[in-house]
């Protein structure tokens, strides 16, 4: 009934194909170059931080699910000269947000980002000027104005969707 479980121990007097020893040093690389990208990934998702790409005329971040994403946060806010935070009508934060920002200037309409707010906190930096935000939760999007000045206090601007 009890059967030796296999063993992978060299016999005496026997080597290693090289092909196994060329497999077995290519599955280390392998390991070793992803170790760093596993760990910012990680990283990433711990914070839950999400940065724009350079759009030309607006640069924006967001987070903020856990503790640690809201101190990071906290850090770069004064970068930014519009602050948004997304919640339910009981107070719950809501991230994972569909969002656009809009700007409004004579007459024509421009939408300058189209994105997902990773968490509950979506930082903008934008030129001087009239935009609109809208964001999304249920299938329902929701609409604000916000007009940037040249300096001083950043606008805030609060979402606040019905639970289900």
């Amino acid at each position: 009934m009890n059967k030796p479980l296999p063993t992978f121990a060299l016999q005496a007097g026997r080597r290693p194909s090289p092909l196994s020893l060329q497999n077995v040093l290519l599955a280390i690389v392998v390991a070793v170059t992803c170790v760093p990208l596993s760990a910012t990934a990680a990283a990433d998702v711990a914070g839950t931080t999400a940065t724009s790409t350079s759009q030309s005329e607006a640069s924006w971040t967001s987070g903020g699910v856990s503790e640690e994403g809201r101190e990071e946060m906290r850090q770069v806010a004064s970068r930014y000269n519009v602050h948004v935070m997304f919640s339910e009508q009981r107070g719950s934060y809501l991230a994972g947000i569909p969002f656009t920002v809009v700007r409004l200037a004579s007459g024509k309409e421009q939408q300058i980002v189209s994105a997902v707010s990773e968490g509950p906190l979506l930082y903008l930096k934008l030129a001087p000027g009239a935009y609109r935000i809208a964001a999304e939760v249920d299938g329902v999007w929701q609409k604000q104005q916000v007009r940037v000045g040249a300096g001083g206090s950043p606008a805030r601007v609060s979402f606040v969707f019905r639970g289900k």
